[in-house]
């Protein structure tokens, strides 16, 4: 079952508002598509975020280099691709994870299963995590308490909010207030704000005892010692991983983290994915992905060790998935339901995908 055809996109959709995350403006949320076509059997499909890097083109080199290999032989072509990179780049280790992706639907929809139960199967419904509070900067915290509510009342396990980073007084308001919307189920994101431990203790030391479910990346994934020290000084949960790439690194990381973020796009596809699962899983560490809940929602339901899937509302328009996808998976009373077609859970509109592509490449 040769590779004959890859197709490559990259989709700009503007988002309603500026999205800002500490200094960073995001006013797109950017994908880079891909689709591997075999003679005379599936095609496998993956979709990812570039953040800045050059997805599109790396893609587009690696592509030429696997054409004519043998889709069934998976290991070998992913081996052969990594030999031939320096993983440690990241444009490299996000286009291999969304060529492994492909790889993966390719024999999932060979053996006519979807991926959770090609994987052996755990259960068939997982928790949800929303991320709220989006856009805080043009609201306010009352209407970000009440987006907690209403997500409360429909069933939601538990819920993510993204704090300011640069200013302590804010964030420890924040919290405080939030929290008592949902006690002991409402988790905080850093995303990488702080650089010293200095800087990360002014705002723990206040959001230390308001009982968060967990705080997300206060160091940059490259910063694992800074977030180990911080860790052994706080009594909250740390949550770190998803930008972390090889076995070698996510078994540093494990040692001092409460709950690893496992992302398949960008930590070696789902190979990487499961490698880091079980090492989470082998040091008494849980799991949560992040986000690409139509994918991650197959990992959750294979592995005990995996806590659930984080989703992104579409109330708020901040990560338009369903604009590229067929099929989203259904959230009932708060829990995800995977998908049950052959497949990873990627099911491309090509016909959206082509209108709103900003380049793209046909390789065969």
């Amino acid at each position: 079952m040769n590779i004959s055809k890859i197709l490559i996109a990259e989709c700009s959709i503007p988002l309603p508002r500026v999205l800002r995350l500490g200094a960073v403006e995001i006013r797109t949320r950017d994908y880079v598509v891909i689709r591997i076509e075999t003679e005379g059997g599936p095609a496998g499909e993956a979709i990812g975020y570039p953040r800045g890097t050059p997805l599109f083109d790396t893609l587009n080199s690696m592509g030429r280099r696997i054409l004519g290999k043998d889709a069934e032989m998976r290991r070998r072509v992913m081996f052969d691709l990594e030999q031939s990179n320096i993983p440690a780049r990241a444009a490299l280790t996000r286009a291999l994870s969304l060529i492994d992706i492909a790889l993966w639907d390719i024999a999932c929809k060979s053996a006519a299963q979807p991926l959770f139960q090609y994987l052996g199967g755990f259960r068939t419904s997982v928790e949800t995590t929303q991320v709220a509070g989006y856009y805080i900067d043009q609201r306010s915290i009352a209407e970000v308490v009440d987006e907690i509510g209403h997500l409360r009342d429909e069933g939601c396990h538990r819920v993510k909010i993204m704090l300011n980073g640069s200013d302590s007084d804010f964030d420890a308001k924040y919290v405080t207030e939030t929290v008592q919307a949902m006690p002991g189920r409402v988790a905080a994101d850093a995303h990488w704000s702080w650089t010293t431990l200095t800087e990360a203790r002014r705002t723990c030391r206040h959001l230390d005892s308001l009982g968060l479910d967990f705080l997300e990346d206060p160091f940059a994934a490259s910063d694992w010692r800074l977030t180990h020290e911080l860790r052994r000084q706080m009594v909250t949960p740390i949550a770190a991983g998803e930008d972390v790439y090889g076995a070698k690194t996510v078994s540093d990381l494990v040692t001092g983290i409460d709950i690893l973020r496992v992302d398949a796009t960008t930590m070696g596809g789902i190979t990487g994915a499961i490698e880091a699962i079980a090492l989470a899983t082998g040091r008494g560490r849980t799991v949560l992905p992040h986000v690409f809940w139509p994918l991650h929602v197959h990992l959750a339901s294979a592995f005990p060790t995996v806590e659930g899937v984080e989703v992104i509302p579409a109330t708020f328009g901040a990560d338009p998935l369903d604009r590229l996808l067929a099929h989203m998976p259904v959230t009932k009373d708060g829990k995800m339901i995977p998908d049950g077609q052959p497949g990873v859970g990627i099911h491309l509109r090509w016909d959206a995908v082509e209108q709103l592509a900003s380049r793209h490449a046909v390789l065969s």
